[in-house]
């Protein structure tokens, strides 16, 4: 039976036990390779203890992972009784934001990590900001360590009665909340005996039971990005990448912003002719009467065309050693295409600790600010409203040093319009 997909962002502060819960999902659920089980019981009888300690693998995982040894262990997909389920785990702050933004990942759902011991940090309210601001609306809370809370009832309530307002103020209004302790794997897939107050269901159920699989971007009009074009014998291919719709033989298209278009008269992939392609398939087309198209075009149904825009507004985090005042022209990457944009003016500054704005019209943004903007692109320029094409409305800010900043599209004021 083919179970439904999900990809699950694990959030919250850096020492909350982010690690220690992927790592019990992973080991509860049977997901860690044999070999790899073999080899710490061969460490820990080497070093003279016969026992398995989780904490022992634990240590092992999280060694090599800053070694770059672990990332397929760290991306192992696991499967509960109804799904199965990929974690998306970022390590570090300035990481988790990029990864996030660039759409290296897109997550279903978010398991916001939060530590009894320690409470709610900064890093909690920034995580659960950032991950309202990309879309993601289903939230479920792990309220970690609660063994170093003596499995109190009390420490539980406080910790949900100061987490609750910061959930509400950011519409995630009646988010699950598990109190577990991922290292003893009290209440992850089993339910616990250590808390009897509590009534509710184990983490892995709390999942099964809420979290959905998000629709699939078959259903939403085509859009596709234009990867590259070379001449084959006598005919032109043109290389794409689609993101969203469906992509069939026989049918009229436009390349955005140029106003080309075409009419489809063959697909191929990987060497094979096809009639149709779908969400995330790379193919090469061969269009009728396309006199030119580039890298960074948007391939669209005249029905539902690309939007082409003269302005648009976006949330935008900065994390490099970058400053963006009112006339700065930014590098702005989206989809494949590249374009140089104008700061029109900067709107807002937001707290995305408090949750607030925090300054109306400021001169200037600074590394770890987040800002609302008004860009304008210095030349014609498709990008699309992240709430209707995620895939075309967050981009990255090129720097002097790689990826500066990154952010997602609010509004989009079409060009010619009014």
């Amino acid at each position: 039976m083919n179970l439904p997909r999900i990809n699950l962002v694990v959030i919250g502060h850096k020492d909350h036990g982010k690690s220690t819960l992927i790592g019990r999902l992973l080991y509860d659920s049977n997901a860690i390779p044999e070999q790899k089980l073999q080899e710490v019981e061969a460490e820990l009888k080497k070093a003279g203890d016969e026992g398995f300690r989780f904490a022992f693998l634990l240590d092992t995982l999280e060694e090599e992972r800053r070694g770059g040894l672990t990332i397929d262990i760290m991306q192992t997909p696991f499967k509960s009784k109804k799904h199965l389920y990929t974690i998306i785990d970022c390590p570090g702050h300035r990481e988790f934001i990029k990864k996030m933004f660039t759409g290296a990942s897109q997550a279903d759902a978010a398991l916001l990590v939060v530590s009894a011991k320690e409470g709610i940090q900064d890093q909690t309210k920034q995580h659960a900001f950032l991950i309202r601001t990309l879309g993601i609306e289903q939230l479920i809370v792990a309220v970690n360590k609660m063994d170093e809370a003596n499995y109190e009832a009390a420490r539980f309530k406080e910790i949900c009665n100061e987490l609750l307002p910061i959930l509400n103020s950011l519409d995630y209004r009646v988010p699950a909340i598990v109190p577990l302790s991922a290292l003893k794997g009290e209440n992850v897939f089993n339910r616990t005996q250590k808390m009897p107050w509590y009534r509710g269901s184990s983490l892995i159920e709390t999942l099964d039971r809420t979290v959905r699989s998000s629709a699939s971007p078959i259903d939403k009009p085509l859009r596709a990005c234009v990867q590259d074009v070379y001449k084959l014998e006598s005919k032109k291919v043109v290389v794409c990448k689609i993101l969203t719709g469906i992509l069939e033989e026989g049918e009229i298209v436009n390349f955005d912003p140029s106003g080309e278009e075409g009419l489809v008269t063959g697909i191929e992939m990987f060497g094979k002719e096809i009639e149709r392609a779908g969400p995330g398939d790379s193919v090469g087309l061969i269009v009728n009467k396309l006199r030119e198209a580039k890298r960074g075009e948007v391939v669209s149904y005249p029905q539902n065309r690309a939007k082409v825009v003269r302005s648009f507004v976006a949330e935008m985090v900065l994390f490099s050693n970058i400053e963006v005042r009112n006339g700065d022209v930014l590098i702005i990457r989206c989809g494949t295409a590249e374009n140089k944009c104008k700061v029109q003016k900067i709107l807002e500054r937001i707290d995305p600790i408090n949750l607030t704005v925090n300054a109306k019209s400021p001169e200037v943004l600074k590394s770890g600010d987040v800002g609302k903007i008004l860009f304008s692109p210095l030349q014609p320029m498709c990008i699309e409203k992240y709430s209707e094409f995620p895939e075309l409305g967050r981009f990255v800010v090129e720097g002097k040093r790689g990826t500066a900043a990154a952010g997602i599209v609010l509004e989009t004021h079409a060009a010619g319009a009014e």
